[in-house]
């Protein structure tokens, strides 16, 4: 049985009768809107859920105390004891890195690999729309805003961070810290670049991947566990974007040539049904039975493909 992530590289999206113009201002244009659909619901569903969203914040790191892995601040202690230019070259990397990385990506493969590109990008949309819906439901405090957590506000030192918070109608959620797109997005880009199969690119985005995990927990923006839940997310991102491969590949055999003949000779196939104005029963009305199922015969018909 193919992987997930093997039945999901198996989906081709034609795109016949537009220029590469075209499409370029059409994913231009659909990334832009949806990425500002995105900031605006998030910050529309945040009531600033203070309580709630700092309540969700001491139960998650209750959480991580059980299972062993809360050292969000041991990690931001040894970043800053190296070096101050560590932390704050995190906290740029955090910033604007991901941007950098994730746009360039993009137009890299829309111009040298488009079949590679349709599926990253749907998933990259999935996991937006999926993200909107989990900070609705579950708001959460990140640990730079945790009183007595003992974590430095690094964005907030590097005047990094847009102004208004989430009372700003195109600001930020402040309560928006699981799970992190910035580890969800770099784990896409480790994928696409992984799936080009050169080597230096293999190894760069896996740096890249390493260096933001880092960023995203030493800088005081998310946790250990958004780290896994970023993951995850991908995952079920992939899995999202996969369902339409199962979809056009039962659809592409269907005989839909046949379905065409069911609904042209309806009144003869269903003849105690009524007839509208302009039908009139046959003289001899055929008596051939419309089955489905039949392999495809006219490829012209073939949806989705």
């Amino acid at each position: 049985m193919k992987s997930i992530a093997v039945k999901l590289f198996d989906i081709s999206w034609r795109n016949t009768g537009h220029s590469t113009r075209f499409l370029a201002i059409r994913e231009v244009l659909i990334l832009f809107s949806t990425y500002l659909v995105y900031s605006v619901s998030k910050n529309l569903i945040d009531a600033t859920p203070i309580l709630q969203a700092f309540g969700n914040a001491w139960k998650l790191v209750e959480l991580e105390k059980t299972l062993g892995i809360a050292h969000e601040s041991t990690i931001q202690v040894w970043a800053s004891l190296h070096s101050i230019v560590i932390l704050n070259f995190l906290g740029y990397f955090y910033a604007i890195g991901l941007w950098v990385v994730l746009l360039g990506s993009a137009a890299y493969l829309f111009v040298r690999n488009r079949r590679l590109y349709w599926p990253m990008r749907n998933m990259y949309l999935v996991t937006m729309l999926t993200a909107v819906v989990v900070f609705a439901v579950y708001p959460l405090a990140p640990p730079r805003l945790l009183p007595g957590y003992g974590m430095t506000d690094v964005a907030h030192d590097l005047g990094l961070l847009p102004t208004g918070g989430s009372r700003s109608f195109f600001g930020y959620n402040e309560f928006a810290a699981m799970p992190s797109l910035h580890i969800a997005w770099s784990t896409l880009i480790v994928v696409g670049w992984w799936k080009l199969g050169m080597s230096w690119a293999k190894i760069l985005s896996l740096v890249y991947l390493a260096i933001m995990t880092l960023a995203v927990v030493a800088t005081a923006n998310h946790y250990i566990l958004d780290v896994f839940a970023g993951f995850a997310l991908l995952l079920f991102a992939m899995w999202v974007v996969g369902i339409p491969a199962g979809v056009k590949k039962m659809v592409e055999y269907r005989d839909l040539q046949d379905l065409r003949n069911v609904v042209q000779g309806w009144p003869h196939v269903f003849p105690e049904a009524g007839f509208l104005d302009g039908y009139h029963r046959s003289t001899s009305p055929s008596r051939q039975t419309y089955g489905m199922g039949v392999p495809v015969a006219d490829g012209s018909w073939r949806i989705l493909a």
